[in-house]
């Protein structure tokens, strides 16, 4: 007798597969690659972030934060300036124009997005945000994870 339980495995498997191929295909249309597309990402939530919170938040080295901070400005995605309390620093944030991109990009996927969370009531939007949360921060931890392995090879 087969179940008809949806296979967590491979729904996983085909999520994963389908979000990257999305954000490959929108970094594309931006004219950046997957990691330039994620720090921007980054920036974009985190308005007036700093380099070195980059570097924390992706375990990239200082050189490759450098790099695509240069790349997003040079796009004319991101804003630099010093930072009103420790002119040392620079601040970075979304500029308008990368706001504009994005949304025009992404506004088939987020329609389609609204119209499947109409479809739940709020106990399962509060135990799909819980999965949710618990699933970026076990990904979260086995990036860094990987990437301090990396770095030490």
């Amino acid at each position: 007798m087969s179940s008809s339980k949806p296979d967590g495995a491979a729904l996983g498997h085909e999520l994963s597969l389908w979000v990257v191929l999305f954000h490959e295909q929108l970094a594309a249309r931006l004219h950046v690659n997957a990691t330039e597309h994620k720090v921007l990402g980054i920036i974009s939530r985190t308005p007036g972030t700093h380099p070195a919170h980059l570097v924390a938040e992706t375990g990239l080295s200082n050189a490759a934060i450098t790099k695509i901070v240069d790349r997003l400005v040079d796009l004319g995605y991101v804003g630099r300036a010093r930072d009103a309390a420790d002119g040392r620093r620079i601040t970075l944030t979304a500029t308008t124009a990368h706001r504009q991109a994005l949304t025009d990009a992404m506004a088939p996927m987020l329609d389609g997005m609204d119209k499947v969370v109409a479809g739940f009531d709020q106990p399962e939007l509060d135990t799909i945000a819980r999965w949710l949360t618990g699933t970026v921060s076990v990904m979260r931890d086995a990036t860094l994870s990987l990437a301090a392995e990396n770095r030490d090879r």
